[in-house]
């Protein structure tokens, strides 16, 4: 059957779309976009287009293309290709589709950085110029879990109450991560759609705050579980750590990520997971030394 392929100035399917990527999680074990590449389809963010393959029914193939408004003429792009289509020259055919629309910067992801990202980034003259790591640990029936808490002695931890710690936490993340591509630019439209996503849960979004004041957070670990999915097992994420710049130093980021392990742990689930930057060795220590392995990579390509 033909493939034709059609680029798109928005996202006229964000439910076919969405459908799309569970299809290539459920087959591959990690998921083909962001969260933040998915909070734009489902909202419609004004400015992110896509190149879409369809095979006279349905979406068979797409890549989501997001400008970067902090840098003129960059744009960064995701692919999918449903599993039953691949290798039949879909991903080849929305690349070229691309190239030939796209005048700037692309920096393309490539999660899990399968032999086929690579050769397609190859033969459109894209470089490899950052790694982010996937690193893993179990937690069920580990003999060293629950992990222990030490907090200051002036801080306790509470969970995220919606409606009242948007604007602390978003002042706190932007601080953590000024230097951020990704993280440190949410939005409080961003954070909302995450909060009306079906894997949230205020209850693993914990805040280290002052003992003397509640809402002032000094720093966070927020938690995520991905719901099983094909053959894969639910897993929890250590989805991020952030620490107010003045409170690091001191052992929050350690107590806050032990505390967050300890509740993915009592949810029932096998393993944890994260991501952290590979050009980011304290973080990569820290992370090694509470017991997680390396598992995969993601690798942006450039060109």
């Amino acid at each position: 059957m033909s493939v034709t392929v059609t680029a798109h100035d928005d996202i006229p399917f964000p439910d076919d779309l969405v459908a799309l990527a569970e299809r290539a999680h459920a087959a591959d074990g990690e998921p083909p976009f962001s969260d933040q590449t998915l909070v734009d389809v489902r909202s419609g963010r004004a400015g992110v287009t896509c190149v879409a393959a369809t095979d006279g029914e349905r979406l068979v193939g797409a890549a989501v293309v997001v400008p970067q408004p902090d840098r003129a003429s960059t744009y960064t792009v995701e692919l999918v290709v449903d599993p039953e289509h691949r290798n039949r020259g879909v991903a080849t055919a929305i690349a070229g589709q691309l190239r030939a629309q796209l005048d700037g910067t692309v920096e393309a992801w490539a999660h899990g950085n399968h032999v086929a990202a690579q050769r397609l980034a190859e033969l459109h003259g894209l470089e490899a110029v950052r790694d982010l790591y996937q690193l893993k640990r179990a937690v069920a029936g580990a003999e060293d879990v629950p992990l222990p808490v030490d907090l200051p002695e002036h801080l306790e931890i509470r969970a995220f109450e919606v409606g009242r710690d948007e604007q602390s936490w978003l002042r706190v993340n932007a601080a953590a991560f000024a230097e951020h591509p990704e993280q440190g630019r949410m939005t409080l439209a961003d954070l909302q759609e995450r909060e009306n996503e079906s894997w949230f849960d205020p209850r693993g979004f914990l805040l280290a705050v002052a003992a003397d004041d509640p809402d002032d957070v000094a720093g966070f670990h927020w938690t995520k579980v991905h719901p099983a999915s094909g053959d894969a097992a639910a897993i929890g994420e250590v989805y991020a750590v952030g620490i107010a710049p003045d409170h690091q130093g001191h052992g929050l980021g350690r107590a806050l990520t032990a505390a967050g392990i300890n509740h993915l742990a009592e949810q029932g689930l096998d393993e944890v997971m994260l991501y952290v930057d590979a050009d980011n060795p304290a973080a990569v220590a820290l992370y090694e030394s509470l017991g997680f392995e390396r598992w995969h990579v993601d690798v942006m390509y450039r060109s």
